[in-house]
């Protein structure tokens, strides 16, 4: 006998529950890595999904994102609010402010987002995707996106034991420099 999770509950095989209101689903089993359901018009399958959540990878140093916040204003401002719009890089220790902006755009914008893709909302796209492109040259200059140029040059192993090349003794010291610059030693 199996059984699948909806909405916290257990669902047994053979059992009909609703997942949106007025549709009636019944679940029938499963077929390898499908689950087959049952409604009114027929059976139909779908792929299981894991339902524990999957571990976060660490946080790479010099990654970028975008936070959303929402501004608290006395004002109610009907179906839309204020935000400020954060751009950050990862640094030891948590997140470095790069570029920061405001905009006024819909409700229930704000959070975290790796790229701005995910931001729904048009104008606070707009404002995000300006403040990537402003903190670039942050970025770029910023000690640890040498660093990882840096490295590349050592994992790639490019060179031929001439200035600059992955064997430079003197790669070594330019790493414990850049580090230094960033305040990571």
């Amino acid at each position: 006998m199996g059984h699948i999770e909806h909405n916290g509950r257990l669902v047994e095989q053979g059992e009909t529950f609703e997942p949106v209101f007025g549709y009636k689903l019944t679940y029938v089993g499963r077929h390898g890595l499908r689950h087959v359901f049952r409604d009114g018009e027929g059976e139909f399958s779908r792929f299981g999904t894991i339902t524990e959540p999957r571990p976060s990878r660490p946080v790479m140093l010099g990654e970028r994102r975008t936070v959303v916040e929402e501004v608290p204003d006395a004002r109610p401002i009907v179906g839309e609010t204020i935000y400020i719009v954060t751009h950050q890089m990862s640094v030891p220790g948590g997140w470095q402010d790069i570029e920061k902006g405001n905009c006024r755009a819909r409700e229930m914008q704000a959070g975290v987002y790796s790229s701005t893709a995910g931001i729904e909302d048009g104008a606070l796209r707009n404002v995000a995707e300006k403040l990537w492109i402003k903190a670039n040259e942050v970025v770029d200059a910023h000690p640890y996106t040498k660093l990882g140029a840096v490295l590349l040059d050592v994992r790639l192993q490019e060179g031929t034991g001439a200035v600059g090349g992955w064997d430079d003794p003197g790669k070594g010291f330019e790493i414990a420099g850049l580090l230094e610059e960033a305040h990571a030693l």
